[in-house]
């Protein structure tokens, strides 16, 4: 209904999207492990001294801080995961939409269906990839049509000779004539199969 807002969908293709997003939160995750790896490493020989719940504890600084640390990096990873989630899901929604409409596109034109033209968001990516696919179903819908109308007078110019031969010479090329428009149903059939803007040739 026009009253109602169309619902926006951001999982458009599951497949890639899923995949992105795996990939930044792993990607995240070797980060804080890496983080807390190099920090261990160059903190090995410092002490740190502690004071809580009343007691003050001395140690070395990893050792010390480690249960400071694995809880800060869970809360990270957990907040930075959400927040990975949400931002890839938003960009990859540019790419995801443009791909299932490259596919459904493709789709179409395979099915012999080349009226169709491929339309992008202003932030979607891949507007050079559907100028191409536009400009090629453009310029075969031009061909097509061109190849239709020179197939109807071909029809009726064979239809012309046809009628203007006497018997005779209908009987002599009556093989030749059959061969025409034998041909000239085949190419009907082939055109035919597909949809296309029946524009005139520029």
């Amino acid at each position: 209904m026009n009253g109602q807002q169309k619902r926006k969908i951001y999982f458009i293709n599951k497949d890639l999207q899923g995949k992105f997003i795996f990939n930044y939160f792993i990607l995240l995750t070797l980060g804080s492990i890496l983080f807390v790896g190099i920090f261990s490493f160059f903190s090995s020989n410092t002490l740190s001294i502690v004071y809580e719940n009343y007691h003050l504890h001395l140690g070395t600084t990893p050792g010390i801080l480690f249960k400071k640390i694995l809880s800060t990096q869970w809360l990270f990873i957990v907040i930075g995961g959400v927040l990975i989630c949400f931002i890839t899901l938003r960009l990859t929604h540019r790419i995801a939409g443009p791909f299932y409409r490259f596919e459904r596109a493709l789709d179409e034109m395979i099915g012999g269906d080349i009226s169709r033209t491929v339309v992008l968001r202003e932030k979607d990516a891949g507007k050079d990839l559907a100028e191409k696919i536009n400009a090629f179903n453009s310029r075969l819908s031009e061909n097509l049509f061109f190849i239709e109308e020179l197939n109807s007078k071909i029809a009726i110019s064979s239809r012309q000779i046809e009628n203007e031969l006497g018997e005779d010479d209908r009987e002599k090329f009556a093989q030749l004539l059959e061969t025409i428009r034998e041909s000239q149903k085949n190419i009907e059939v082939t055109v035919n199969e597909y949809s296309f803007n029946t524009s005139p040739r520029l």
